[in-house]
């Protein structure tokens, strides 16, 4: 039982957290189908990790309830079989940070994503040789029902991750954090960006200030970043956003010294941001010009999306130029948006959840807008324990009622009878 509850709430626990944030998981899958050459399949990522959540939050519920056993634990072995000479492979030869297992909520290495798959491949051992032994919570039938609950609940958090942003922000760029740090400072003091281009199948690294001609043949393939913060880019902390404008200066601590407030568009890549939001960012900006707000487009380093971009929307903001890991990092959504007040985040949205008329309405010192708009995780946290557990919870009470009330009408009918005597 012990192995059962370990392997169940371990798959319920990593299909929950790819739920929360699928964006986050699909550029995981990406990053791994780039590593393999499969590139694609990337197109498919975002569905990839729809599934993969689904699957183990399936998963994890049969085998924490016990029903199904033998095709429960054949399916999981199957599944570990796979997983685990990947993370193998990934602790060895290293192609990526880290698995993302367990998302942004707790990140381990590779070795220890590995040894974390071999105790689970061992538990698939023991409840395979002792399915007999498992423990059944639910009946069949009420069983189903709950499947069918807890995937719902998921579809609904994949849905509000992928079109929105993640349900539980467990990254550091949350409002409420200052990007301002000594860790900053020195960090962007001997960090540098190349931008990698690729003509006739080769590849070459180009610094930000001898950048190759537009029409030389060289097309552009991503932004990487060379120096201090290069090997602490996996662990997200918020120290690492480096900006450099369109001459390649750096100018993070200009953007981040300013006292009032400053509007950033953030956007991974420009080359599949959505469109359709173009007439509430004009909107943003207009309201910023009025208020002489600064207004800043983030993304990575990309003369073509950006000239494409510049094309469709006849955008006038300046542009500045980040590592598309760490853009990804501060927003899911593409574009997105984010607040910032004295170096401090207020809110950040998806463009589809800003009422710009009503953000409009007055300066930001006068309204709400201007304020930090805080999420409690703790509290989202427990209610998604609590919605995924209540059904279980009912479930025990209404198997246990009746033997209560028979020994309640029991011991009354004692006291009637004894009564009737006396």
């Amino acid at each position: 039982m012990v192995c059962q509850l370990l392997l169940g709430s371990t798959f319920l626990f990593s299909g929950i957290v790819k739920a929360i944030d699928p964006v986050g998981t699909s550029i995981k899958i990406t990053e791994y189908l780039q590593y393999f050459g499969w590139t694609e399949l990337c197109g498919f990522s975002m569905g990839f990790a729809w599934a993969l959540a689904l699957m183990e939050l399936g998963l994890g519920v049969y085998v924490t309830m016990g029903n199904h056993r033998y095709a429960t634990i054949v399916c999981a072995s199957l599944f570990m079989a796979v997983m685990t000479p990947l993370t193998l492979y990934s602790a060895l030869v290293n192609p990526v940070e880290h698995c993302g297992c367990f998302g942004d909520v707790w990140v381990i290495t590779n070795w220890q994503s590995f040894w974390k798959n071999v105790f689970l491949s061992a538990c698939c051992v023991w409840i395979y040789r002792h399915r007999p032994m498992q423990a059944s919570f639910m009946s069949p039938m009420l069983h189903t029902v709950y499947v069918y609950f807890v995937l719902t609940v998921a579809l609904l958090l994949l849905f509000w991750g992928t079109w929105r942003l993640p349900f539980i922000d467990f990254r550091p760029y949350r409002p409420g954090v200052s990007l301002r740090s000594d860790d900053a400072a020195s960090a962007s003091a001997d960090v540098d960006y190349v931008v990698v281009y690729q003509k006739e199948g080769k590849q070459q690294e180009f610094s930000l200030d001898n950048l190759p001609a537009e029409d030389s043949g060289w097309e552009f393939v991503e932004t990487r970043v060379s120096g201090g913060t290069e090997n602490h880019i996996g662990h997200h902390d918020a120290s690492e956003l480096v900006l450099f404008d369109e001459e390649g200066e750096e100018v993070t601590q200009l953007v981040l010294a300013d006292s009032g407030y400053v509007m950033l568009l953030l956007s991974p890549d420009l080359s599949v941001a959505q469109e359709y939001v173009v007439d509430r960012i004009e909107g943003l900006y207009e309201y910023a010009l009025q208020h002489n707000y600064p207004f800043y487009c983030v993304t990575q380093r990309d003369s073509a999306a950006i000239a494409q971009w510049h094309y469709l929307t006849g955008s006038e903001y300046p542009y500045l130029y980040a590592d598309k890991q760490v853009i990804e990092t501060m927003i899911r959504s593409n574009p997105g948006f984010m607040l910032l007040h004295d170096g401090v985040i207020q809110w950040k949205s998806h463009l589809s959840g800003i009422d710009v008329p009503q953000l409009s309405a007055a300066p930001l010192g006068q309204s709400h807008y201007g304020e930090v708009l805080t999420v409690n995780r703790l509290s989202r946290v427990l209610l998604i324990v609590l919605i995924l557990l209540l059904p279980s919870l009912l479930h025990i009470v209404a198997s246990m009622l009746p033997r209560r009330l028979q020994r309640v009408f029991r011991v009354l009918a004692r006291r009637k009878a004894k009564n009737n005597r006396l």
